[in-house]
């Protein structure tokens, strides 16, 4: 029986791609963008109620087959600006529609206004309704209400708390992360034990960290050929990318939300996926091992998930 690929950190790389980061003079985001977000006067419960619902469906969005997009107000938007441009039209309309009671309750035609759009809806909207059925019923079972789910300031216990969640129990707490760094970001939480902080390990993180090296598996087979990987391949490869980047925040005094930020934006303008990266917009291309190769290799395949 063929081993599975063992990934590995190369602490020395991410010192060298730590000192670049230095260099960014990186800040972090208000997460305050009117396309995206409520607005910070809106009572906190709703802000909390939000948050909690946008990011328990914030995953992959767009498969080989599909492509989560639409027009709005004259800007063509995809994947993730989709979605929360979609969550923040309906906050505007319905707000009542983030509350946990609502969230227990909604069927199939309210999760079309959240996960369709021009008639075409997300490629797995089902999955994404259930998700948010089970958020607002296990909050109403168990907390009451999302204020006294998010009562507590320790990144610990929040993360705790929201394992009980079917959307956010994926082992690399990628999901849990995204969570805190809004809800920190924003002022509705203030974390305080911040070093139970990580980046949130999605897709752009994990290519990144593949092709500047930071990452290394003992072989490349799966990810030239692009074999689907099973989930102890994938959480494997996601918690080495995790303590990479922990690494390169620490080494750069950069905080990993910040981190986030910026990483997270660059894999979607920069460092995209296929054979043509714009590396002349690289800060990282006199550490990046995948332009001294020549070969740009992309993140694993993992399709069938609601973690990232």
């Amino acid at each position: 029986m063929q081993m599975p690929p063992l990934p590995r950190v190369d602490e020395e790389r991410a010192r060298e791609v730590a000192g670049v980061v230095r260099r960014l003079g990186l800040r972090r985001d208000s997460y305050d963008d009117p396309r995206f977000y409520p607005p910070r006067s809106t009572p906190r419960e709703l802000q909390l109620g939000y948050f909690a619902a946008m990011v328990a469906v914030d995953h992959r969005t767009t498969t080989p087959l599909t492509r989560f997009e639409g027009v709005f107000d004259g800007e063509r938007l995809h994947g993730a600006d989709a979605l929360y441009r979609l969550g923040r039209r309906l906050f505007d309309e319905d707000p009542e529609f983030f509350t946990p009671e609502r969230l227990a309750s909604m069927g199939v035609d309210e999760g079309r206004r959240l996960f369709e759009i021009g008639g075409v809806r997300v490629w797995d909207f089902y999955t994404r309704v259930f998700l948010l059925r089970d958020l607002g019923c296990k909050t109403l079972e168990l907390y009451g209400s999302f204020e006294n789910l998010f009562s507590s300031n320790r990144a610990s216990e929040i993360v705790a708390r929201l394992r009980v969640f079917r959307a956010y129990e994926d082992p690399v707490e990628k999901k849990a992360m995204l969570l805190l760094k809004f809800l920190d970001g924003r002022g509705l939480v203030r974390v305080v034990d911040r070093d139970r902080l990580d980046v949130p390990v999605d897709n752009h993180l994990t290519r990144i960290a593949i092709r500047l090296g930071v990452v290394r598996l003992s072989s490349e087979e799966l990810l030239v050929k692009q074999v689907e990987v099973g989930p102890e391949v994938d959480r494997a490869i996601r918690e080495a990318v995790k303590k990479a980047w922990r690494l390169v925040a620490r080494y750069s005094g950069v905080d990993v939300f910040t981190l986030d930020d910026y990483l997270w934006s660059f894999g979607r303008r920069a460092c995209l996926r296929g054979s043509s990266p714009r590396c002349g917009h690289c800060p990282f291309a006199e550490v990046c091992l995948a332009r001294a190769r020549g070969v740009f290799l992309d993140e694993h395949r993992f399709t069938l998930t609601w973690y990232y």
